[in-house]
């Protein structure tokens, strides 16, 4: 079976039972931490998809990984996955749920990019303009990469907005080797 659509699915089935007893968004913070945590060829997953070591030691791995108290549904969810040996899906369906739930609450996810750190003032600014065209809640990462030289790169709903040093400079060299080409 399809790894996304396996995950897919696990996620939607916890949602809805998340949704239906009320702790879906205690859950969200948890299924973010998981899902970041358990990344392929991450030292967590290897020990979570390491089948020479115990179950219930892999289980409460897991549920350690997430915080020391974490939710009942939470620590039935990862004892059903582990009862049907889908333990090594368990990140991809916590970025599913992840994902689902920002669907379901109309959350919209903002990836900023910058050459440098972004005072508050300049992020409330990007998230109003944001929020003027997707409406809802804005949920801000921000990243610094030195190797843009300046500006930023904004990233909403699959949609990228690249307003940094870096692209202005490589546009101008590409403009610059094909009109060269051209001559010779």
């Amino acid at each position: 079976m399809n790894e996304s659509l396996l995950a897919g699915r696990y996620a939607k089935a916890l949602l809805a039972e998340a949704l239906e007893r009320g702790e879906a968004e205690r859950l969200y913070p948890l299924m973010k931490h998981l899902g970041s945590t358990l990344r392929p060829l991450s030292p967590e997953m290897g020990v979570v998809g390491n089948p020479t070591i115990v179950d219930r030691v892999r289980e409460l791995f897991v549920v350690g990984c997430v915080g020391s108290e974490p939710p009942e549904l939470m620590r039935r969810f990862v004892e059903l996955v582990f009862a049907h040996r889908r333990e090594v899906y368990l990140g991809e369906m916590a970025r599913a749920y992840v994902r689902l739930y920002r669907k379901v609450r109309g959350i919209v996810l903002v990836r900023i990019t910058s050459a440098v750190p972004l005072d508050e003032a300049t992020r409330e600014r990007l998230a109003e303009v944001v929020r003027g065209h997707y409406g809802g809640e804005i949920e801000m990462v921000c990243e610094v990469k030195q190797e843009l030289l300046g500006g930023f790169v904004l990233r909403v709903d699959g949609r990228v907005l690249d307003a940094s040093v870096r692209s202005r400079i490589d546009r101008i060299r590409q403009q610059f080797i094909s009109k060269n080409r051209s001559i010779v």
